[in-house]
């Protein structure tokens, strides 16, 4: 047994200096890997894939570092509990406290330390440095802040939006340089990086998802659903659009559709449009059966960056989905082919219409972006790439 600790969050910032009082859990592994080579990958904290994309992301990378190498994953919290913790250990990655960093970086056997988001890029990354300067740093940026803060900024005009928007570009682009290789979450990410860090080298490293059984046919499925963690502000907003602008346009051509909403943290002004027609469900531990239920699945972002998770569970299950420009971004989709593509009130709702009664489309749209996620986003097909980019590092 040993103690872990969750860490005080300070001004954008971590301290490893003043640990508050912690919960006592078990740790697997130990030096039953000893002779592989060594990945330390720190993150704000522990994966919980059933919440959120990233989550999922993460976990999906930590597996297929595991297939080669001794993980070590380093949270800088454990909000949830010891379960997602055990979940790691029992794939075979090992955790352990931020303060052990320094002990973690003298492993003889290691050959990347990868950090993940900009919070933990300026906590960690010049203490790599000078702790083992020789050792490989991976700055996985999950997606590119700035271009996200940038974006809200030009649909909100809210002056704190444009003030984060300077603040990570100046510190995205200081991580990106102090780093051997950068890991974006999607193309547009990465050509947006290369204009900021063009000696850098960059590999994208997109959400990764499980392809899933195809479920139930057209005739079986009724209703739209969304799925994303409301405390994320490209979602809230997204949540509040569709049901301000774009809904009661559907409603008006569809007056029977349901939409069920599912995520944490929804707030007070999501909550009111509680009724009949829209479920808002928050957290679900098992989102399975909304998925092969649902006949469409609506993801109307308005602004963001790197690639939306939740539109790659969507269509890994078999699940149509319309989207924004934003929302598609680096899957490499084609509208009516493997997508729905609106990005006006009126062209979403005319899109949502349109996949929801046409059974050959919906077929269409169903089978191809299944298809999409099979050939370019499962585990198999992105840990070429997750893998190359640490090994080629050292060249």
């Amino acid at each position: 047994m040993r103690k872990i600790a969750p860490w005080r969050f300070k001004a954008r910032e971590y301290s490893l200096k003043t640990p508050a009082l912690s919960e006592t859990v078990f740790q697997l592994q130990g030096a039953a890997a000893s002779d592989r080579p060594c990945v330390v990958v720190f993150d704000e904290r522990v994966p919980s894939p059933d919440r959120d994309a990233g989550s999922l992301r993460m976990l999906l990378i930590l597996k297929s570092l595991a297939e080669w190498s001794h993980v070590i994953f380093v949270p800088f919290n454990r909000p949830q509990g010891i379960d997602y913790e055990r979940a790691l250990w029992q794939a075979g990655i090992e955790t352990a406290d931020a303060t052990d960093y320094r002990s973690l970086l003298k492993n003889k056997n290691i050959s990347a330390a990868i950090v993940s988001r900009p919070s933990m890029g300026s906590t960690f990354i010049h203490r790599i440095r000078r702790v083992n300067p020789g050792v490989r740093v991976v700055f996985d940026m999950v997606d590119t802040h700035f271009l996200r803060f940038q974006r809200e900024y030009e649909i909100s005009g809210e002056a704190t939006a444009l003030s984060e928007a300077k603040r990570y570009r100046k510190l995205e682009r200081k991580l990106a340089q102090a780093s051997d290789v950068v890991w974006c979450a999607s193309l547009e990410d990465k050509l947006v990086m290369q204009r900021e860090v063009p000696d850098t080298r960059i590999a994208v490293v997109p959400t990764i998802h499980e392809l899933r059984d195809p479920g139930k046919s057209f005739a079986e499925r009724e209703g739209l659903l969304f799925i994303g963690n409301l405390a994320h502000r490209p979602n809230e907003d997204a949540v509040l659009f569709f049901l301000g602008e774009v809904y009661p346009l559907v409603r008006k051509r569809m007056p029977s559709v349901r939409l069920d909403i599912i995520g944490d943290n929804a707030s007070t002004e999501i909550k009111a449009f509680d009724s009949e027609k829209v479920r808002i469900l928050g957290y679900v531990p098992d989102v399975e059966p909304y998925l092969r239920n649902a006949r469409v699945f609506v993801a109307p972002l308005r602004f963001g960056a790197g690639i939306k998770g939740k539109v790659g569970e969507a269509m890994a299950h078999g699940l149509p989905v319309v989207t924004t420009s934003i929302g598609a971004e680096g899957f490499g989709l084609t509208p009516e082919l493997d997508v729905m593509i609106g990005d006006q009130p009126e062209s979403f709702a005319e899109a949502v219409e349109q996949l929801y009664l046409r059974k050959e489309l919906w077929e269409r749209v169903a089978v191809n972006s299944r298809l999409r996620i099979e050939r370019h986003f499962t585990p198999e097909a992105v840990a070429e790439t997750i893998n190359n980019s640490i090994r080629e590092t050292g060249q």
